[in-house]
């Protein structure tokens, strides 16, 4: 039983007509964690836009996006605001565009749920508490009082992944979400994405560029190349015998700046052990 299924999605420029996303087809099961890899411009983020709707004015899309058997592709734009967020919520990678810098935290964490669910405020607000605490945020009534530029990078991320807690979507789209975080917040951040995926059973994409995040939280990959999938596979395949030049160079590239990392870490004989 699929949760999504994508079938022939092409994304273009509505001025220029010049193609982004070429044919792209794909299919995610319950509880299972997608990874779309590849370089920037490669296509993953426009194609994670497009499931939710999301892409700019410029740009058309055509092909079918089905979840739960519901054709997102066909539902009126009302209906489409009611599946987001609450069926499919999307994660990016820069927390500080998620949020309204003009408003505290929290505010917009009761504006969502207030769409989604009936709760009073009291009853959102500790249910947030709940899953800030549970995602390592301390002090959760003050993280809600702040404004987002008084975060940090990896505190926004975790804000957003306790929103996504409590909303317990079907599907969570994470892009690029490590991406601007240091390297020990990252780490965290990717465990709270395994115990996220654990904790209410949702499927997850998860795009990103590190394969080593990915060797992590990924069941399948698929890598896209200038707009086009140019392999799939289970992560463990993908990893031990890439097909394709293209991925057998984005798994040879990430070896070398992990062998490069441990001998800044530890020397060779570190690297080598």
């Amino acid at each position: 039983m699929y949760m999504l299924e994508v079938d022939h999605l092409k994304i273009w420029d509505r001025v220029t007509g010049r193609i982004l996303v070429l044919d792209s087809s794909f299919r995610l099961r319950q509880g299972e964690c997608l990874a779309i890899v590849g370089e920037s411009g490669s296509g993953k983020s426009l194609s994670c836009r497009a499931v939710m709707r999301l892409n700019q004015s410029g740009l058309r899309q055509s092909g079918r996006i089905v979840l739960n058997g519901v054709n997102l592709s066909e539902l009126p734009e009302k209906e489409m605001r009611k599946m987001r967020g609450r069926r499919i919520c999307m994660i990016m990678q820069n927390g500080m565009r998620a949020f309204d810098p003009s408003r505290p935290v929290g505010a917009h964490l009761h504006e969502t749920l207030a769409v989604h669910y009936q709760w009073s405020r009291g009853e959102m607000t500790d249910l947030l508490i709940q899953a800030m605490k549970s995602v390592g945020l301390k002090d959760p009534l003050t993280v809600m009082s702040r404004y987002p530029h008084e975060l940090s990078g990896g505190m926004l991320q975790r804000v957003m992944i306790a929103l996504a807690i409590v909303l317990a979507p079907d599907i969570i789209i994470a892009d690029e979400p490590t991406t601007a975080l240091d390297a020990i917040t990252q780490f965290e951040v990717v465990e709270q994405f395994v115990q996220l995926r654990s904790r209410i059973g949702c499927s997850m994409i998860f795009v990103s560029h590190d394969l080593g995040v990915v060797n992590r939280i990924a069941d399948e990959v698929l890598v896209m190349k200038d707009g086009e999938i140019v392999e799939r596979g289970k992560t463990r395949d993908i990893f031990a015998g890439a097909q394709h030049p293209y991925t057998r160079y984005l798994v040879s590239s990430n070896l070398a700046l992990n062998r490069h990392f441990m001998k800044l870490m530890g020397g060779d004989s570190v690297a080598e052990g």
